[in-house]
């Protein structure tokens, strides 16, 4: 693989309960509910395709190279994942034949790797060996952590970089809902780094919400973040977004791919409805009025509609009528205590225009004015600088993502009411 990459291979299965501390001893069937729970929502998850939006930097200390005053932005790739018959596979957007089950196939360097998407999950619950840890708080709802292991017998997770290439073993922590089983989090670190690899360190944090899949609630992946340090001292870091995901049903073609695969699995070959098909048309205006209220007591996943303000025209011809429903969901509602203010993300993926669900790819103007709603936070923090301390502030953004509105609205709970105005510019298909 070019540049630094990991990739998750299969474990074995192997599944214990280590010895839990008596102060920490939860309800004995705890574990097994929750490993249950897990394997019957990944045995039921449809097949399924979302946009990957991938940030990518990286931070080298060779002073002769622009990045060695800190991580700096390298790039952002967008792939078309396809999930199949528990495999992942990778397109350009918008394409229908997807034939890559490598994503390095898409760039010319630097790190990326697969497994985030959904097979990280299914090597955990395979191969892990859990030890319960207590209850902690996740983006403000409660939950129940357990650390697990794999071991590096098991070979689950491959790692390759410029200095070689090795296998290693993996270990981390899950984070649960106690009430629903739901898995919150995965955050997961490579362990037994063999001597002859240059890697220091290798973690990636996967964050899980429900999502309206076709006629199912699917848990899926909703964000990752990878991080890689070497010997060296090269820094690379990720941050994966998956957006517009949408499934696809028993209807799809399935055609061969000509290049050989270890497992002889076919690529899938995705119908019109299920990728990117044609889209609203770009560089155009749409205010979108909420038609479903959000507030702080919402969850993540919920689904939510808006209508279409004013025909959205193009060359003197109505693309979208006035009054057209546009379908989405909460994609982040995070409470930052600490600041007395949320995080919110909401998600419009496609439009209904004449009986037909126009794919909704569009990039955030503003929103209506309200002195509670920012576009970022600022916290002071307090940094070393020679022997003492500096005060300083700190910027806290959300990640730009095509159909989704980010911005933080402050006080202890808000309402977002019926009619709340968003105003896009649509960009169309991503190529």
């Amino acid at each position: 693989m070019r540049g630094g990459s990991c990739k998750i291979a299969g474990a074995a299965v192997l599944l214990a309960c280590a010895a839990i501390p008596q102060d920490l001893a939860p309800d004995v069937s705890l574990l097994s509910r929750i490993i249950t729970h897990l394997n019957e929502e990944l045995a039921r998850t449809p097949n399924y395709t979302c946009l990957e939006t991938i940030s990518r930097f990286r931070h080298d200390p060779n002073p002769g190279l622009q990045f060695h005053k800190g991580l700096a932005k390298v790039d952002t790739v967008r792939l078309e994942i396809v999930y199949s018959d528990h495999r992942e596979w990778y397109g350009s957007p918008g394409a229908r034949n997807l034939s890559e089950d490598d994503p390095t196939a898409f760039i010319g360097g630097g790190m990326i790797g697969n497994g985030a998407f959904a097979m990280t999950l299914h090597n955990v619950l395979a191969g892990g060996i859990f030890t319960y840890r207590g209850e902690e708080t996740i983006d403000g709802r409660p939950a129940v952590k357990w650390d697990f292991r794999v071991p590096g017998m098991l070979k689950p997770l491959k790692i390759s970089i410029t200095g070689g290439e090795g296998t290693v073993g993996e270990e981390g922590s899950i984070w649960v809902d106690p009430r629903s089983l739901d898995l919150l989090r995965v955050e997961s670190h490579a362990s037994e780094i063999p001597p002859y690899l240059p890697l220091q360190e290798d973690n990636t944090i996967v964050d899980y919400a429900r999502m309206r899949i076709g006629d199912s609630d699917a848990l899926l992946a909703q964000q990752a973040d990878s991080s890689m340090l070497e010997d060296l001292g090269i820094e690379s870091y990720n941050r994966m977004e998956f957006t517009h995901c949408r499934a696809y049903g028993a209807s799809s073609q399935i055609s061969f791919d000509s290049k050989p695969q270890e497992s002889d699995v076919a690529a899938p070959t995705l119908p019109a409805t299920a990728g990117a098909g044609p889209a609203v048309p770009a560089f155009l205006e749409v205010t979108v009025l909420l038609r479903t209220p959000v507030s702080d007591n919402d969850a993540v996943g919920k689904l939510i509609e808006g209508t279409i303000s004013g025909d959205v025209v193009k060359k003197g011809k109505v693309v979208v009528p006035m009054g057209s429903v546009i379908h989405g969901r909460i994609r982040r509602l995070e409470h930052y205590a600490d600041r007395k203010a949320y995080g919110v993300g909401l998600e419009f993926t496609d439009v209904a225009v004449r009986g037909e669900s126009l794919p909704f790819y569009a990039d955030l103007l503003r929103v209506d004015k309200d002195p509670r709603i920012e576009a970022a936070l600022t916290r002071r923090i307090f940094v070393p600088r020679g022997n003492g301390v500096h005060l300083t502030e700190e910027i806290i953004k959300l990640p730009e993502l095509p159909g989704v509105a980010s911005f933080f609205v402050k006080g202890a709970n808000f309402t977002l009411p019926v009619g709340f105005r968003m105003f896009w510019r649509t960009r169309g298909l991503i190529h």
